[in-house]
């Protein structure tokens, strides 16, 4: 999961993204593959239309519910990889860029299940839910 890895990355969630598009979705949500904001930067570079807004939708946890839910979810994961992760150094910029084109959204979602989750997302971002 290097710097190659992550540009990857970020061209393979544009060219999902605009096959949306394309095919008629106004908003797209794609998740985990910024790191930073210099990361959103450059999905920006190659993402198509560079006037479509970003929203960033941080989702945030407490370490211990975090391994919790990682360990009652079909998909599992080893003590070894959950800890790789948490060594993954924080990146606060990406909280406090602003733009036009760009809205950081952070949740704390420790103590909210899916439900509560979802209409957290929707109230901080309601201009792409239909009426």
């Amino acid at each position: 999961m290097d710097d190659d890895f992550f540009a990857l990355l970020r061209r393979n969630v544009a060219l999902l993204v605009e096959s949306f598009w394309r095919a008629g979705y106004t908003n797209v949500v794609a998740g985990s593959f910024l790191r930073t904001y210099p990361d959103y930067l450059a999905f920006r570079e190659v993402l198509a239309e560079p006037a479509a807004a970003v929203y960033l939708v941080d989702l945030r946890v407490a370490r211990d519910v975090r391994d919790q839910r990682r360990l009652t979810r079909a998909k599992r994961t080893t003590r070894e990889w959950r800890e790789r992760v948490d060594l993954i150094p924080e990146d606060t910029s990406i909280r406090e860029a602003a733009g036009a084109d760009y809205r950081y959204l952070g949740i704390d979602t420790t103590d909210l299940d899916v439900a509560a989750t979802v209409a957290r997302i929707r109230a901080g971002i309601p201009e792409i839910y239909a009426p």
